[in-house]
């Protein structure tokens, strides 16, 4: 008799069971062995990130998984021995057990790797997810361009969170120390912001990629837009751009274009705005003397090579790539001579008539913006224009000083459809009137065509200053108006040091619907 069969039955099962793997394990000769080493936050500014790094006696592919109520997957298709495989989507103060996946030839294996992540800062907003139907809804997590108060300062940090509201990822951009935005994911993967004079890369680990800078002359601003050959496109100001209005010289501010080359790294062309409006129209510069554009917004039109431009204080234009004025979108009230010295050419040709739905002309003072229709308003101090594919425009309409008053104060998303050729616009759609005050942004915001659902993703992003800031991202499909996402993205505003405005504010710039994938 041997010594096993004198232990009882049960205990035998038992043994049997624990001793079965490694008996499989010794017994397949297509088995791999393995060893994994973690890096969190392998950058130092991605701290819901790790770095894998494997190595197999047997070349395999990698697939990841963080495990969770929101699981983030992601597979590799490097073949290899020695693998450097990226985690993003952590959960943050939380052991993680991220599940990997070896595969090789005949087979595959799993691993469940446990890391550790740390709380995240406590200057970050509160997260309330109001809405979620993901059965209608644009695939991906929630993005945010978002910035801190810092006593004056405004410090960066991009966030994404899933659909409870939880963040998975941020970039702590604290070290250039002063606002980098704006936040966005590149064509080939890279993440890009810019400060006054510089252009960063990053990849989503926040390893830095390419960092140049800009001429000092010349000052980054509200936008960098990514044309087709993955050039940029950006606002600026320069510094020896002067004004003359009233007899007076006053430095002007954010009212030139640049086109970046990201592979040449050098300015490639330049426009400037002053020559095709009237810089002394001065019916919403509330702000600052020279401020007259206040442009905070690009998009591109591949289709005729034009640029839509949004200014805050005017309205919208469209020039051409050549840098021939096509149109202006904006009350018709107090257009004059266009240039920098005011001896240019006249506007007012340029100005775009609004009509109704059935081609029908507005009255002078709907025209000039002094009231509003029912069915048809002005963008007053304009975000984000984006084109839709059918070349209609929506624009976030901020609502500030809306008809020269501040009595009828909402925000909302507004589409437009422009008939070149006669000179006129139609209103076709808008969302946020209807919410009054509780919408209402007076400054920042974004809007954005949702290409796989075709709904829209709308950011009010300066709600309820004061006891209670607070900012909303909305997706809504347009076919209904019905809500489809929301949430509440509740400001802390804890680094004010006490006082109010520029860095003492907690501010949503836009937000985006993004894949969280390396």
């Amino acid at each position: 008799m041997s010594m096993f069969s004198s232990i009882p039955l049960i205990m035998r099962v038992t043994i049997y069971l624990l001793l079965l793997p490694l008996l499989l394990n010794s017994c397949n000769s297509d088995g791999v062995d393995f060893t994994i080493k973690t890096t969190l936050n392998p950058h130092k500014i991605s701290p819901l990130t790790a770095l894998l790094e494997i190595k197999t006696d047997r070349p395999c592919k990698a697939t990841i998984k963080v495990l969770g109520n929101d699981p983030i997957e992601q597979a590799y298709e490097k073949l290899g021995t020695e693998l450097t495989v990226p985690v993003v989507g952590l959960y943050p103060n939380t052991l993680n057990e991220v599940e990997v996946t070896l595969a090789y030839e005949g087979g595959q294996v799993i691993e469940i790797v446990k890391i550790q992540t740390g709380l995240i800062p406590n200057y970050f907003p509160i997260i309330k997810i109001n809405k979620v139907d993901r059965t209608k809804m644009e695939e991906g997590l929630h993005a945010l361009d978002i910035h801190f108060a810092n006593f004056g300062k405004i410090l960066s940090s991009p966030i994404l969170f899933d659909d409870k509201g939880v963040v998975r990822w941020y970039l702590d951009l604290s070290f250039h120390g002063a606002m980098v935005s704006p936040f966005q994911k590149m064509k080939d993967g890279n993440i890009l912001v810019v400060g006054r004079h510089t252009i960063y890369e990053f990849d989503m680990l926040g390893k830095q990629l390419k960092k140049n800078n800009i001429s000092t002359n010349y000052g980054m601003h509200h936008e960098v837009l990514e044309l087709p050959n993955e050039d940029l496109l950006i606002a600026v100001g320069k510094r020896d751009a002067f004004l003359n209005v009233d007899g007076k010289r006053i430095q002007s501010d954010n009212d030139f274009m640049i086109h970046y080359s990201r592979k040449q790294n050098k300015i490639m062309k330049e426009w400037d705005l002053a020559k095709h409006l009237d810089v002394t129209r001065d019916d919403h510069n509330f702000f600052r003397e020279g401020d007259w554009l206040h442009m905070n917004a690009l998009e591109f039109d591949p289709s005729d090579s034009t640029i839509i431009v949004s200014g805050r204080n005017q309205g919208l234009i469209k020039v051409s790539w050549n840098d021939e004025l096509k149109w202006i979108l904006s009350p018709k009230q107090h257009w004059g001579v266009s240039g920098r010295d005011h001896n240019g050419s006249e506007t007012k040709s340029f100005l775009l008539t609004a009509v109704n739905k059935e081609g029908k002309v507005y009255g002078d003072d709907i025209q000039t913006g002094n009231v509003s229709a029912e069915d048809f308003d002005f963008p007053w101090g304009s975000h984000a224009p984006d084109l839709l594919p059918n070349g209609n425009i929506i624009v976030f309409d901020n609502g500030t000083f809306r008809n020269y008053n501040n009595e009828n104060n909402y925000s909302r998303a507004v589409e437009y459809k422009v008939n070149e050729e006669n000179k006129t616009f139609e209103q076709v759609w808008q969302f946020g009137k209807e919410r009054g005050m509780n919408f209402f942004s007076s400054i920042v915001s974004d809007v954005d065509y949702l290409p796989n659902s075709g709904n829209i993703l709308i950011t009010a992003g300066f709600l309820s200053p004061g006891a209670n800031p607070s900012a909303k991202v909305v997706e809504v499909s347009p076919t209904d108006n019905v809500e489809v996402f929301e949430a509440t993205i509740k400001m802390k505003d804890l680094n004010t040091g006490g006082k109010s405005g520029w860095g003492h504010s907690d501010i949503l710039y836009r937000s985006e619907r993004m894949l969280l994938r390396y």
